[in-house]
């Protein structure tokens, strides 16, 4: 259970309160009736004025809990929100990673094949140099590969 100052300050209130009607003096100061003269509503005569208090300090306490406990759930809310935000973020920043990925790859394809082609033409044909270019072409292609399989697991697809 998670207490905060405005709970702690709630709990002090309600203590002192408690000592305070504890001792069989204040109780009868509490409870003396006095005449009590409320505006528009007339005189009133009689009126434990120490229990008008007292119930005002507890619908002040109230009040007080309930703004406390709306504040708090405007903030967790908020938060909420705001997290939902930076995942919806998150997964389009991942697929904008993905495709500079996937435009890499196809890039890096095109430019293989362009230096192969150049080898060949130069090389006449030479199966040695022809034999490396397509193992180099093939350890590319795994990796990408690899790279491919891993952003493909990330992205949850």
């Amino acid at each position: 259970m998670r207490f905060n100052l405005n709970t702690l300050l709630l709990a002090i209130l309600a203590v002192l309160t408690i000592i305070f009607l504890i001792p069989a003096e204040n109780r009868n100061t509490l409870t003396a009736p006095h005449t009590l003269s409320i505006p528009g509503l007339g005189v009133s005569q009689n009126v434990p004025v120490g229990s008008y208090l007292l119930i005002g300090w507890l619908f002040t306490a109230i009040l007080f809990a309930l703004v406390n406990t709306f504040s708090r759930l405007r903030r967790d809310a908020d938060s909420a929100r705001i997290l939902r935000d930076m995942e919806s973020l998150r997964a389009n920043l991942d697929k904008a990673e993905g495709s500079r990925f996937a435009e890499l790859q196809a890039y890096l394809e095109r430019r293989l094949n362009d230096i192969q082609t150049q080898v060949t033409a130069q090389a006449g044909g030479n199966s040695s140099t022809t034999a490396q270019l397509t193992t180099m072409r093939n350890e590319l292609a795994a990796d990408l590969g690899q790279m491919d399989g891993y952003l493909k697991r990330k992205l949850g697809e």
